[in-house]
């Protein structure tokens, strides 16, 4: 865990999120929709949600081949259970601070399962331009517009509200694609 740097970079992520995501509730922003019919307001924390999939690629990227390539234990289960217990606290303390905003706080739960699945599961082939991925997805479902003006495409998942269904398990689907990815795929020391 110190090697990775997941002692002081990721509580600091989730402070970072929890403080970005609690001081922009309710602040609502609309971008142009360059493909679709309407454009779909989102909300401003639904871009700090990126910040724990970030921080997860940056403890995975702080490596040691020579070490690790020696070591006596398996470091690809401790990688996997860091980075799958990480993403899951984060979600669970954003769903305790429901409180302060029910529909923000789950939908950023929401959202983080979805950029951190997706940033894993591209890891094993980007390495450290993972983080790109979800960044990519949150610019098309930004730009790509809907199907009316409160009613994105299913697939954005982004941008929907905390209580539809088929977002929420999209978002779980894709964070468990990403922890299989990163279980499977996951090279031991070529980085």
């Amino acid at each position: 865990m110190r090697q990775r740097g997941a002692l002081g970079l990721l509580p600091g992520a989730l402070v970072a999120f929890v403080l970005s995501v609690g001081l922009t509730l309710d602040v609502v922003l609309v971008f142009p929709a360059f493909l679709g019919n309407y454009a779909i307001p989102t909300e401003l924390s639904n871009f700090f949600c990126l910040i724990p999939a970030v921080a997860l690629i940056v403890c995975l990227e702080r490596r040691l081949p020579s070490m690790e390539r020696s070591a006596v234990r398996r470091l690809d289960a401790r990688d996997v259970a860091l980075v799958s217990g990480f993403a899951v606290i984060v979600s669970m303390v954003a769903m305790a601070l429901s409180p302060l905003g029910q529909e923000t706080m789950e939908t950023a739960a929401r959202n983080n399962l979805l950029f951190c699945g997706l940033a894993l599961a591209s890891w094993p082939l980007l390495g450290h331009r993972a983080t790109l991925l979800p960044v990519f997805w949150m610019i098309q479902s930004m730009f790509l517009g809907g199907r009316d003006l409160h009613d994105p495409y299913p697939w954005v998942i982004v941008t929907e509200k905390a209580h539809v269904t088929h977002a929420a398990v999209g978002a779980a689907a894709v964070f468990l694609v990403g922890v299989l990815s990163l279980t499977c795929f996951a090279p031991r020391t070529d980085r």
